[in-house]
């Protein structure tokens, strides 16, 4: 609950809007909740693919992407997230699937190498890992203005846990995020918001 609020308190300051902000919502995505970003979500990351390559939102070019932050060793709030994605892709036709790059990037690189990141995601291998250098996951998180914090844990053997907002971002086939997605939509309402941006051109 405290990473929720604080996010909000974030992005509220950061100008993210219903129907005041840059870009035009849509009747169709007021109707789906999505939650319209303004031009301040820059989207912008280099990061690395878990076969080592460079990897940024020019990347994906002609794709939507959604992209969701996380790490590997979390308990419940990241699979359960993942797992309502790999849903959603399900409901999607071959022909949306291909047009859609489902993205996975850690906020815990100290620990989510490419060995972690790959296990942590082998249930689909749709999903696309990135990670990289501290500096470059906490660049990437500040694009899109996710919060991410370590938290100590004492007596435990994991040693820490990673405190961090959970919201899937939609970013058009152009690299530029449009919305935001709260993480306890179905797969069904998820698929949907989904084509919302694959109906949006360049």
């Amino acid at each position: 609950m405290k990473r929720q609020l604080f996010f909000w308190s974030v992005i509220a300051a950061a100008g993210l809007a219903i129907s005041s902000c840059a870009r035009e919502t849509g009747p169709d995505a007021a109707a789906a909740g999505l939650i319209q970003l303004s031009d301040q979500f820059t989207g912008d990351y280099e990061l690395a693919g878990l076969d080592g390559a460079a990897v940024t939102p020019a990347s994906f070019d002609g794709r939507v992407a959604i992209v969701y932050f996380g790490f590997a060793s979390c308990p419940d709030v990241c699979p359960l997230a993942l797992s309502r994605l790999s849903g959603a892709l399900n409901e999607l036709t071959p022909a949306e699937g291909r047009e859609v790059a489902p993205v996975f990037i850690t906020v815990d690189p100290e620990r989510d190498d490419v060995e972690a990141m790959r296990a942590f995601l082998a249930f689909d291998p749709r999903l696309i890992g990135l990670t990289g250098a501290p500096e470059a996951v906490k660049a990437a998180a500040a694009a899109f203005k996710v919060y991410a914090n370590r938290v100590d844990i004492d007596g435990s053997a994991l040693g820490y846990t990673m405190d961090h907002s959970s919201l899937f971002y939609l970013v058009d086939r152009s690299g530029s995020p449009l919305y935001a997605l709260r993480d306890n939509l179905t797969p069904e309402e998820m698929a949907a918001a989904i084509r919302i941006a694959l109906r949006k051109k360049r």
